[in-house]
């Protein structure tokens, strides 16, 4: 498989050493990859708070006067 070159910052290259040991990973290229399949946390329902709000409730008074959020 061809490789590349990346730079990154130092403080960047520890985190990706601490990940690595805690994913236990051979590689940087598991680590990346890793990471990018990670699900990120659905932001559905923050706007509202720790309220039961509906979505079009929660949407209202949110858009400007050309309809844009």
């Amino acid at each position: 498989m061809e490789t590349t070159t990346i730079q990154v910052e130092k403080p960047t290259k520890e985190l990706l050493n601490q990940l690595k040991k805690g994913l236990k990973s051979r590689t940087y290229d598991e680590v990346i990859k890793a990471l990018a399949r990670k699900k990120a946390p659905s932001m559905y329902g923050k706007l509202a708070g720790r309220k039961k709000v509906g979505f079009a409730k929660m949407m209202k008074g949110l858009r400007d006067k050309n309809d844009r959020f």
